[in-house]
């Protein structure tokens, strides 16, 4: 049988719990300030029975099926979900599924709603939104990526020979590749939650480009690597003036072309540039 995904409540079945905690809390404090519990239950539209056990101290649990944790125990595992979120290792719905299995075989106990202490899809929607938890797609990024923080940046801004060096002297280069990405995942994460990655290590068939641009906002022609071991004439047009293209067979930067490039390009602006300042 296929568990339904929304309950949809039958015409004459049996009415739950339509008031509201505050009515109820009402009610019960007017019963011990001496009014009848009939006139109570009336006056604040509790059902009487409701109200006598509650004067009572029975039945003070939520009605419906018990749930698998406790709330304490819930609260930890979403906690915990968010904290490995923040160290860019998020995880995914199966991941959650696991932690849930290995905890209760853990502690000693046998969910028999469970399929071998595995909860369900539906238990584990019922999870996230009760957390405040959303399924979202995590882009991947290199462990070397992931390690550098604000402080670094702001070490190598600092350093005096940037302080005292002129802006068209201060060159920043990226390398950035145009890859065949491994795809990306649904993970769990906090909602509201910014730039969700995962860290992993992954080999990939890439075009490379290196870019660079001064202080000054002057940019460098690029330069382009293949990875192929023909440079097909085709591959290079329709790029910026001055773009470099190379091919390699990993498809990755080496020091003899990056030499290169930076030979070529740094020599023609640098010769612009003294002709600018010439001029002016």
């Amino acid at each position: 049988m296929k568990m339904v995904r929304k309950y949809i409540k039958m015409p004459g079945s049996r009415n739950y719990q339509n008031y509201s905690k505050e009515d109820l809390e009402k009610a019960v404090n007017a019963v011990k300030g001496g009014m009848s519990k009939k006139r109570a239950a009336i006056l604040f539209k509790i059902p009487r029975a409701t109200l006598v056990n509650r004067c009572l101290g029975r039945h003070n649990r939520k009605c419906g099926h018990p749930t698998v944790l406790y709330q304490q125990e819930q609260q930890v595992i979403a906690d915990t979900l968010g904290q490995v979120s923040n160290w860019d290792f998020p995880l995914t719905k199966l991941d959650i599924r696991t932690v849930f299995k290995k905890y209760l075989d853990k502690q000693g106990r046998v969910v028999s709603v469970f399929k071998d202490n595995y909860p369900g899809e539906d238990f584990i929607d019922n999870f996230l939104r009760k957390n405040n938890l959303s399924v979202r797609m995590a882009t991947n990024i290199k462990r070397a990526r992931s390690s550098v923080g604000q402080a670094d940046v702001l070490e190598f801004f600092n350093r005096g020979a940037l302080l005292n060096a002129s802006l068209q002297n201060i060159y920043n280069y990226h390398e950035t590749n145009i890859a065949n990405d491994p795809g990306a995942k649904k993970v769990i994460v906090p909602r509201n939650f910014r730039r969700v990655e995962r860290v992993q290590n992954y080999s990939r068939s890439c075009t490379s480009i290196m870019v660079a641009g001064n202080a000054a906002g002057q940019l460098l022609p690029p330069m382009v690597v293949y990875k192929t071991s023909n440079l097909y004439e085709n591959w290079c047009t329709g790029g910026n003036p001055g773009t470099v293209y190379w091919n390699t067979i990993s498809g990755w930067f080496d020091m003899s072309q990056f030499e290169k490039w930076f030979a070529s390009t740094r020599t023609i602006n640098t010769r612009s540039w003294s002709k600018n300042s010439s001029n002016s």
